[in-house]
């Protein structure tokens, strides 16, 4: 499928060459735009513009409007310099190129006998007047110079409008598998780019009801060192933003034509660091987040091979985190988490010609986490050890044509792997304990998910009278795919003393396969100082279900016998979306120091994992059995179980007597979410190397998705009673509540869910964004980033399809509700609705530098829920959310980091120890608490009756204490 696919892409590449269709991609670089006039302000045409920096000097014309541009720049700083015969020639030095933005440059040129030449030394101006795209871009100076945690989400962290659930001390947090979560003016996608081309693992995320809208991860971790820019892109006109999250894009260093590199050690210890256990855990005898170490050491260097025709740059490092958590292990031993990380990276850049530039990027990443999974349910045996090592290839030519018409292509591939296996083995049976502590070994998962991405771009400037044009089309193809095995070790019996039951088992291996076809056609029209961007977007994502299967219990092959599910000939998942994007800027002022702006676009939510729902396989399956552990020995034997009496029926409610048929059906009108975005915005440049910015956002969310048991309707639920009581927690927190919960009441047990559009249900979002950034000059710098939002739905009573107001939901149908960004921690919802962080850096005499970070944000809801009694239709537990989502708040967090460094030079090389101290304040701020009350049951006479759970409230997560990490940089 593969090279059809490929063959297909590659004949696209063709024809767009034989018609003579040009446009931009800005993947990795950034582009030079210029305008030529005489001391009057009349255009002139002719004459030849160089641009040179540490790359292979290019040269250009200038049209018959006076304009010039260098397009596809990577980031840097330049001269540009132009000559037009009769004229002195110009100079503008400092001209500074930033990752996916665009560099205005005016020349005025003077009669040569005037003077004979014009050398302007100032820096270009912050504000793009082609801006359509609302985000940040950082800077190497930023990510050297400012104390953060050394990932790509503390860069996101200083982004208006995007928030996560991770609170990150010196780097204690940046091992999450996946990546942290993220709620980006209301959604909660997320796409990943290295150099432009697209990593995302769509697997990751979460259906959860259109809450949120969770979509896509990441399996690749890297070397900070190696990033050139980053930019984290959030909404706008952009023709190539993905989805309406958040897109980060990673542009990493190449070779110049100057041998550069460094070295670094970083470390920071437990003897270093500060005690912030908060009062409550100290009364209740357990420990909260702490840093065992954190060590990083690695190395980049790169140069020419040739000069100005190739160049080589590699990199390579490890980091290991090694954390204390939250809580106590069933033996009383502190719980304990410790991770490798270990990138590396290499890049080949060739001049081939003067028109023709071509790269080769490769990157290797691998994680390994022992022990992964340790806490007071978890037995040593049970913990597993992850393994995700990734593969990533990236090849790219870039073709200019003449200085009016251009193109680029690229493919990449990507390949990662899990294994994700229990320290018991695969041969040892698992069971839970009358503690409820899981004994021997647990289930475990292993997958590969190949990708592979081919985009062609191309762009043709052209003027009709006064009005210059940037025509631009482009197209990218992606496919995934997964293919994954799950399920139970040893004879797949589980059995739990705790609930009294056993599960009879049947492992899976699922593969599924999706495709992304994006074309994108646009125009860019300036005139004077107005500037419109009007183009069109057109997606098709689809997936479908491969060959996949199942094999028999080995104990109960009757009862669940192999099956396989034959692979689909119909694609589950096929979402086409038309996505118009527009907006017009103006400039005001001589220098066009003020920018105004306004936007519309149209955005269709990522393609997920949704279609694997329907295959006839989707995850571990089994079936419930009273269990009596006669012998005492843990393990489930056959004489312990009768399988004639009635079961509870399914594992994760899926029903394995319907399989090979899909348990769940996907209804056939079913589209993805789509999202209208307004935003109206100013930029307003107050000195050559300081601006602010503004934004105003409003975003309308429709055809949210949800889910519901198939065959059940509003009127087939009946009520079961009301869930009431009071829970008191240990630290004196007191929540009375009642609650009602339903039952669904149909004569059989549905075999699964169906997934639609949820009739009516929309979310808006209205978020102000604000901005100041002071450029480094003068010795110093600084950026403030801060945010408010209101996020809510909107649920009229058609949208109601279950009673039940459940928490996994996040109060699904409370019409004017706020809405949450979801996180895998089991207990957090993301929704602050302020947050503001503020960097800055001063340079002293002597090669002293000062920086710091400081971060506030509100705290995020702390929902509770308590446990209805088991349905007899669903077999399973329901978390019914008490009062609104976000009637109670965690504490605001808050944050302040700060950075001590000299340089000292010997030669051409720099020695650089630093200081630097996170949570200066030492804030021991609760992230987490247990959000169960307890649970419901009914009495011997059929009344609710409520008990109260031991953990209600107990703290979860904390924000690491304060901690000094010292370190060293030699560079050359």
């Amino acid at each position: 499928m593969y090279r059809s696919s490929l063959a297909r892409v590659l004949v696209w590449f063709v024809a767009l060459a034989g018609l003579g269709l040009y446009a931009l991609a800005q993947g990795n670089t950034g582009n030079v735009y210029g305008k030529v006039a005489d001391e009057k302000g009349a255009a002139i045409p002719g004459g030849t513009v160089s641009l040179t920096g540490a790359l292979a000097p290019q040269q250009t014309t200038v049209d018959a409007n006076g304009n010039f541009r260098f397009l596809k720049v990577p980031p840097g700083v330049y001269k540009v310099r132009v000559e037009m015969p009769g004229f002195a020639a110009w100079e503008q030095e400092k001209v500074v190129v930033t990752l996916g933005k665009n560099t205005d440059v005016d020349a005025t040129l003077r009669l040569a006998n005037v003077q004979e030449a014009v050398t302007v030394t100032g820096s270009t101006p912050l504000i793009d007047t082609r801006k359509v795209e609302t985000g940040v871009t950082f800077s190497t100076s930023e990510m050297e110079q400012i104390p953060t945690a050394r990932d790509i989400y503390a860069l996101m962290q200083q982004t208006p409008g995007v928030q996560t659930d991770t609170v990150n001390v010196a780097g204690s947090a940046s091992a999450a598998i996946g990546g942290p979560s993220f709620a980006s003016k209301g959604s909660g996608g997320v796409t990943y780019e290295v150099d432009g081309a697209t990593i995302t693992d769509n697997t990751y995320g979460t259906f959860n009801g259109g809450q949120g809208r969770a979509n896509g991860g990441t399996n690749t971790y890297f070397d900070f060192d190696t990033f050139d820019q980053v930019e984290v892109s959030t909404g706008g006109s952009i023709l190539d933003l993905q989805q309406p999250g958040t897109t980060i894009n990673v542009v990493t260093k190449r070779g110049t034509n100057q041998f550069k590199g460094s070295a670094r050690y970083l470390y920071a210890s437990d003897s270093w660091q500060s005690t912030n256990l908060p009062q409550e855990a100290i009364d209740e005898g357990f420990q909260t987040n702490s840093t065992r170490f954190i060590r990083e050491y690695g190395a980049e260097i790169g140069g020419p091979i040739v000069k100005d025709r190739l160049w080589l740059w590699g990199s390579g490092s490890r980091q290991d985190i090694s954390l204390n958590l939250t809580g106590t292990n069933p033996d009383g031993s502190p719980i304990t988490s410790d991770v490798k990380l270990q990138p590396w990276a290499a890049k080949l850049n060739a001049q081939i010609v003067s028109s023709n530039a071509a790269a080769f990027y490769y990157q290797r990443s691998n994680l390994t986490q022992l022990g992964e999974g340790n806490g007071p349910y978890r037995a040593a045996a049970t913990l597993r050890d992850y393994f995700i090592p990734t593969d990533f290839y990236k090849v790219d030519d870039n073709q200019v044509f003449d200085p009016n018409t251009f193109a680029s292509f690229f493919l990449s591939y990507q390949y990662p792997t899990y294994r994700h296996i229990p320290v018991g083995g695969l041969n040892t049976d698992v069971y839970m304990d009358a503690a409820g502590v899981y004994q021997d070994s647990y289930n475990y998962y292993t997958s590969k998910n190949p990708q592979y991405q081919a985009n062609v771009s191309t762009s043709k400037f052209f003027n009709t009278g006064s009005v210059n044009h940037e025509l631009k089309f482009s197209f990218n193809y992606r496919k995934q795919v997964n293919d994954s095995s799950t399920g139970f070790p040893g004879d797949q019996l589980y059995g739990s003393d705790y609930y009294g039951l056993a599960l009879i088992a049947r492992n899976v291996r699922t593969v599924y396969k999706s495709e992304f076809f994006h074309y994108a056609l646009g125009d860019t029209l300036t005139v004077g100082n107005l500037t419109i961007n009007a183009g069109v977007r057109y997606s098709v994502d689809r997936s479908r279900n491969l060959t996949s299967s199942a094999p028999a219990n080995p104990v109960y092959p009757d009862l669940l016998p192999a099956v396989i599910a034959p692979a689909q000939n119909f694609y589950a998942e096929d979402y086409k979306n038309w996505q118009p994007r527009a907006s017009v800027g103006y400039s005001l002022g001589k220098n066009h120091t003020t920018q105004l702006r306004g936007s519309y676009a149209r955005y269709a939510d990522q393609l997920g994992f949704l279609g694997y729902e329907a295959n006839g396989l989707p995850i571990t399956s089994g079936l419930y059995y009273y269990w009596h552990d006669t012998n005492g020995n843990h393990h489930v034997d056959p004489n312990e179980l009768d399988t004639s009496a009635s079961n509870f029926c399914c594992f994760y409610n899926v029903d394995p007597s319907t399989q090979p048929n899909s348990p769940n059906v996907l209804d056939p009108n079913l589209k993805t979410p789509l999202t209208d975005e307004f935003t109206f915005g100013v930029d307003q440049q107050i000195f050559e190397d300081f601006a602010v910015s503004a934004t105003y956002t409003y975003r309308h969310t429709s055809r949210l998705q949800y889910a519901i048991p198939t065959g059940a309707a509003l009127s087939d639920w009946t009520q079961g009673g009301v869930g009431s009581g009071t829970a008191t927690a240990d630290n004196g927190f007191s929540l009375s509540f009642s609650e009602p919960f339903y039952f669904l009441n149909l004569p059989e047990a549905p075999p699964g869910q169906t997934f639609l559009n949820r009739p009516g249900a929309t979310q808006n979002y209205h978020g102000i964004e604000l901005s100041l950034v002071k450029r480094l000059s003068n010795h110093w710098m600084m950026r403030l980033s801060g945010s408010w939002l209101d996020w809510k739905q909107n649920i009229p009573p058609d949208a109601i399809l279950e009673p039940n107001n459940r928490w996994t939901l996040a109060g699904q149908n409370e019409n004017g509700g706020t809405v949450v960004g979801y996180s895998p921690k089991d207990t957090l919802w993301i929704n602050a609705r302020w947050q503001f962080n503020v960097t800055g850096m001063y340079q002293f005499p002597w090669g002293i530098s000062a920086s710091a970070n400081f971060f506030a944000r509100e705290g995020y809801p702390q929902s509770y829920y308590f446990n209805m009694p088991r349905d007899p239709e669903l077999g399973s537990i329901t978390r019914i959310l008490i009062g609104k989502i976000d009637q109670y708040r965690l504490d605001n967090v808050y944050q302040l980091d700060l950075r001590l460094e000299k340089t000292f030079n010997i030669g051409t090389v720099g020695i650089t120890p630093m200081a630097e101290c996170f949570n200066i304040t030492n804030n021991n701020t609760v992230l987490q608490r247990e959000s169960r009350t307890g649970t419901v049951s009914y009495d011997d006479n059929g009344n609710p009756v409520f008990t109260q759970s031991g953990a209600f409230n107990q703290i979860l997560e904390t924000q690491s204490p304060r901690i000094l990490r010292l370190g060293m940089r030699v560079s050359f």
